[in-house]
């Protein structure tokens, strides 16, 4: 039996930060007015340190996209790749970039803990390529795996990867036992 999962804030904060930098306060407004009354409370009161249901998340991002992409889940790559820039800021880049980019991907699997309740990361690690395992996230959602996958691309390419290819082959929203990310690139920047 799955539990209600939870995520801390800086998701949700990071959400917001995305609506209201390409659409201003009227395109957050428009999200919030589709959320249900018990949910636009909650988020009112999010802080980034805090934590907050998965389910939840998952419905903002779902309306983020029909509001303002084409409900097709493709602007949740946009998200993602926001994500990845706000969350890895300058002195983290530049402690990961000190590493290779595999090694950044193990981290944020050692990392998932802090920000997530529910799920383990299986990560198995080569010199330019990455199969990483999710098994037992709460929530099985494909919304949050398009999200997922765009942040890992991103974070590979903050880190000095090129030609980064980063994909979603076996999914538990689509019946797979488990969700399975692979990455691949064909080099490092020069500043790595």
């Amino acid at each position: 039996m799955e539990t209600e999962g939870k995520t801390k804030g800086v998701g949700f904060v990071n959400v917001k930060s995305f609506v209201l930098e390409r659409w201003g306060a009227p395109g957050w407004a428009a999200v919030l007015e589709r959320l249900p009354t018990e949910d636009r409370l909650e988020l009112q009161s999010i802080i980034a340190v805090g934590w907050y249901s998965l389910a939840l998340y998952a419905r903002l991002i779902r309306l983020v996209d029909s509001t303002h992409g084409l409900g097709d889940l493709k602007l949740l790559s946009e998200l993602g790749t926001f994500e990845a820039q706000h969350d890895l800021t300058t002195i983290h880049r530049v402690f990961l970039r000190l590493a290779n980019p595999s090694f950044a991907i193990g981290m944020m699997g050692e990392y998932w803990g802090r920000f997530h309740d529910t799920g383990t990361w299986t990560i198995e690690r080569g010199r330019d390529r990455v199969l990483a395992s999710l098994d037992g996230w709460a929530l099985v959602d494909e919304a949050l795996c398009v999200e997922l996958t765009a942040y890992f691309k991103r974070t590979l390419e903050l880190v000095g990867a090129k030609h980064v290819v980063v994909e979603h082959p076996r999914c538990r929203a689509h019946g797979s036992a488990q969700c399975v990310f692979t990455g691949r690139w064909g080099g490092l920047s020069e500043s790595s």
